[in-house]
């Protein structure tokens, strides 16, 4: 051949095109609407309330209420100067004090009679009347015993305290013993299981998330009766401020203090049910 053929250069290697990245899977996108959705949602109703109380606070300069209302930024004010002169940090000392005194006695006490009135038939029959009296009983009407018996002081807001917070712990923990599937204890038994074992292996962690929902309760009116003991028998604590201020009708300090009261049932009760859900797979066994 007369004429040559020219070399063509190599061609540069192709390459892959870079993979895309993966789209993010729906539960993914669930979970984290879920996330999201559990803490907007609650934001948004507290500001939502919020709202309401400024307006209808406001509604005062109508004729509507008299002007012993309170309003937000009053009530925030309120707290600030409380805080700053030191008399709420010293009387929810006491108040913190009384309710965790009274509240793990009532824990202490509480599960392990409930245990035992779910495990056996004649201690049941035996104080299921007069714990059901006394969950009948207003406290307000023991009030006047408790202090005759034992004066005005943290000794009474601690009774008054185990008195309310005793009782669901005491109910729920022989629910729990009781609700336990016969079918359990049967095939326990059938591999020669005592009654140590028993207990240990399947009756106490089935009744644990019995347990801890009673536990939960018990928080609430373990709550609910510090403040209304210091309302009456107390010289100290956040009650005993709630009462001072209503005597001085002072709105804004009352509001503060029953909101301070709120928040920390609400954040006990967030906790209390993080530790329930430890028992979820031991409810659903």
């Amino acid at each position: 051949m007369s004429a040559a053929l020219t070399a063509r250069p190599p061609s540069a290697p192709e390459t892959a095109p870079a993979p895309e990245a993966p789209a993010p899977a729906p539960r993914d996108r669930d979970r984290d609407r879920g996330r999201a959705g559990r803490l907007l949602l609650p934001l948004a109703g507290v500001a939502g309330v919020l709202v309401l109380w400024e307006i209808v606070a406001q509604m005062r300069f109508l004729g509507v209420w008299t002007e012993y209302i309170s309003d937000p930024v009053g009530a925030a004010a309120a707290g600030w100067d409380m805080t700053v002169s030191g008399d709420l940090w010293i009387n929810a000392k006491g108040s913190l004090a009384a309710f965790a005194i009274g509240f793990a006695l009532s824990a202490a006490v509480g599960i392990p009679i409930g245990m035992l009135m779910g495990w056996n038939r004649t201690v049941r029959q035996l104080l299921e009347p007069p714990i059901a009296a006394l969950n009948a009983t207003p406290r307000l009407a023991l009030l006047p015993v408790i202090v005759v018996w034992l004066g005005i002081g943290v000794k009474s807001t601690v009774v008054v305290v185990f008195l309310d917070a005793v009782i669901p712990v005491i109910i729920n923990g022989m629910a729990g013993i009781r609700d336990v599937d016969v079918k359990l204890v049967q095939v326990a038994r059938s591999f020669g299981a005592g009654r140590r074992e028993l207990f240990q292996k399947i009756l106490l962690p089935a009744s644990m998330p019995a347990i801890a929902t009673g536990v939960r309760l018990g928080v609430s009116r373990g709550v609910l009766g510090v403040i209304v003991a210091q309302l009456y028998v107390s010289t100290v604590g956040i009650g005993h401020l709630i009462s001072t201020f209503g005597e001085q009708f002072q709105v804004d300090e009352i509001m503060f203090l029953v909101l301070l009261v709120a928040v920390f049932a609400y954040a006990v009760n967030i906790l209390l049910r993080r530790f329930e859900r430890r028992f979820d797979s031991w409810r659903a066994a």
